[in-house]
């Protein structure tokens, strides 16, 4: 028996490794996907939904993470912080926790003052999105479009991030031009 505990805890540890130690990989989807499908997501504590479509007209970062994956803890604060950066921009965060239940990753979001919107999702969405590397981020413009996706992490993901929200036109209605900041 306690051999084949061994020989499960060095798999799971390898996979996790390779999971989390592979390189950033950005991806350009603007031309892969003409919308994203309009998913549908439940708060941790099971209570409140929102999907995707009733965010459109604003960018949307999807960041799929889990409390043991050693990057994405590293990367929550950073798009916390960018969050509250780009408010007025109209962006949305939406953290999707890809823990095995959802008191893990709302216990690790308490324990480390992070507060940022925590959803699950049904895993068949969540299989046919082929998410297979933590963290990942898919970044939607304001119509709902695929803009770019990132596996992996990289300290400079949250400034492209906010790169690419800044040079995005304005919502409709909005007057304004798009910011260069």
């Amino acid at each position: 028996m306690r051999r084949v505990l061994f020989v499960f805890t060095v798999f799971v540890f390898a996979v996790v490794f390779l999971a989390v130690t592979q390189p950033v990989e950005a991806e350009d989807a603007s031309q892969q996907v003409p919308v994203f499908p309009n998913l549908t997501f439940t708060a941790l504590d099971g209570v409140s939904q929102i999907d995707l479509e009733s965010l459109r007209g604003r960018p949307v970062l999807l960041t799929f993470w889990a409390s043991w994956c050693g990057p994405c803890r590293q990367e929550l604060p950073e798009l916390e912080k960018l969050a509250g950066e780009l408010a007025g921009e109209g962006f949305v965060l939406i953290t999707v926790n890809m823990d095995q239940a959802p008191a893990m990753g709302a216990r690790f979001l308490q324990k480390n003052d992070i507060d940022v919107p925590a959803y699950r999702m049904d895993p068949r969405a969540l299989t046919q999105l082929g998410i297979k590397a933590l963290p990942t981020n898919v970044l939607l413009d304001r119509e709902g479009r695929p803009v770019q996706i990132y596996r992996g992490y990289s300290p400079a993901v949250p400034e492209e991030i906010r790169r690419l929200i800044l040079a995005m036109d304005p919502a409709p209605g909005d007057g304004g031009e798009p910011s260069d900041r």
